[in-house]
């Protein structure tokens, strides 16, 4: 299987959580290789990898469902705004100091994401599946 097919293959049956994991983890690599290229002065390849982050967060973006919980959403909308923002800066200053602080919040809400995940998956498992405490309160 070659890796385009192997990729192709993780998308089709990702779940949707492991998608949006998968489009996080995009923006990310994407900006750190392009922090790497502005500081090797690479200013093509850090414009193409600045490019590529930011589409990963415009796909962020546009699957944020403001129908749920708006203020939230407009919220974490801001946030990703921001580090779009501070990406296009860091390209159009040719300035790698910038991107630290969008990569910041990439990895803040990559954190986030797996936790919720874990809790979800916590809360959907069956009761008998759940690992009991070894702890008594009698021994």
């Amino acid at each position: 299987m070659s890796t385009v097919e192997y990729l192709e293959s993780q998308v089709l049956t990702a779940t949707p959580h492991q998608l949006h994991l998968m489009v996080i983890d995009g923006a990310i690599r994407h900006a750190t290789s392009a922090e790497t290229a502005l500081q090797s002065r690479d200013y093509a390849r850090a414009e193409a990898q600045l490019g590529r982050s930011n589409e990963c967060v415009a796909a962020l973006i546009a699957g944020l469902d403001s129908t749920r919980q708006p203020q939230l959403v407009d919220q974490l909308k801001s946030v990703f705004v921001f580090v779009q923002r501070t990406l296009a800066e860091a390209d159009r200053r040719h300035d790698p100091r910038l991107i630290p602080d969008a990569l910041s919040v990439l990895r803040l809400h990559r954190q986030t994401w797996l936790a919720l995940g874990e809790k979800l998956a916590q809360e959907s498992a069956p009761s008998s599946a759940k690992p009991r405490s070894s702890f008594s309160w009698t021994s």
